[in-house]
């Protein structure tokens, strides 16, 4: 991002696509000069401040992970009502805010910075399907608040709440849209606390079907993926086990055509990649904040 010449301006004019990740970028603010940004990533760079994003109106999608974020700033997203993604891991963010205009945000990715709670989500609660929160300080009650978590979301498919400070699974029971719920290294001790989403695999028309729950002390109980499939019928994987139609909660493996051996053994190897690529950068970025 360098001056703002009006040769660079003439460029910036023509590009769709931009991609300065992995240098050492301090100010975004030339972006500006590129009005038809369809799609921008300036992850791992040292940005401090969102900026230059107020008339890039035609942006789907925004990766600024891995920066030096504080702030959600709501006049930088004001005009953004074509993003659809949204990714902000690894910052110093403290507070979920500025979305209220993003009326087609699908995908909102917060995880690894400083959040307590869970609020400001009222703006999205139509199109969100996928909230990515994991390594956070969120308790139960942030969980809980009445503009965030506590929303009946329309299209909610996958939240990701890994590696806080829960004790319960009360924040989901009424998400009867869920298919992924990711709750792993929290501190989810007995049964009693997990029943509350056991609705969500036992009503009607239940789609909700995997589940992730290890490192939780609940977690070294000898029976428990057993009786995880118990309370909650609808689950086809537990952790990275397969129990689909297999009440005793063992990979049913045997009982899956090989194709679907295959697509399923795809897609394990695709989530298991992505929580090492995420797991990675923590660790790195663990490391440069030392």
């Amino acid at each position: 991002l360098g001056d703002d010449d009006s040769e660079q301006q003439n460029v910036g004019t023509t590009l769709t696509a931009l991609d300065m990740s992995y240098n050492v970028i301090r100010e975004m603010e030339p972006v500006r000069f590129c009005p038809n940004l369809t799609e921008l990533y300036l992850a791992n760079n040292k940005i401090k401040v969102i900026s230059g994003l107020e008339n890039l109106t035609s942006l789907r999608k925004i990766d600024l992970g891995a920066n030096r974020i504080r702030k959600m700033e709501f006049d930088q997203f004001a005009n953004l009502t074509n993003l659809e993604d949204l990714w902000l891991g690894k910052n110093k963010i403290e507070k979920i805010e500025g979305l209220s205009n993003l009326k087609k945000l699908r995908r909102l990715d917060v995880q690894s910075n400083r959040l307590t709670s869970v609020e400001n989500l009222t703006g999205v609660i139509d199109t969100l399907e996928e909230l990515y929160l994991a390594h956070n300080g969120i308790e139960d009650e942030g969980a809980m608040q009445p503009t965030g978590l506590a929303l009946t979301f329309a299209k909610l498919t996958t939240l990701d709440l890994s590696k806080n400070r829960l004790t319960s699974c009360k924040p989901f029971a009424h998400m009867t849209t869920l298919n992924e719920l990711w709750i792993s290294s929290n501190n989810i001790a007995t049964f009693d606390d997990v029943a509350p989403i056991s609705s969500l695999g036992t009503r009607d028309g239940a789609c909700f079907t995997e589940v992730y729950l290890e490192h939780n002390p609940i977690y070294n109980d000898f029976e428990y993926r057993k009786r995880l499939k118990e309370m909650i019928p609808s689950l086809e994987q537990i952790d990275a086990n397969l129990i689909a139609g297999d009440t005793s909660g063992r990979p049913a493996v045997s009982q899956m055509s090989p194709e679907a051996m295959v697509q399923q053994m795809r897609l394990l190897q695709e989530k298991a990649v992505k929580r090492a690529m995420q797991e990675k950068e923590q660790n790195a970025n663990n490391q440069e904040n030392k």
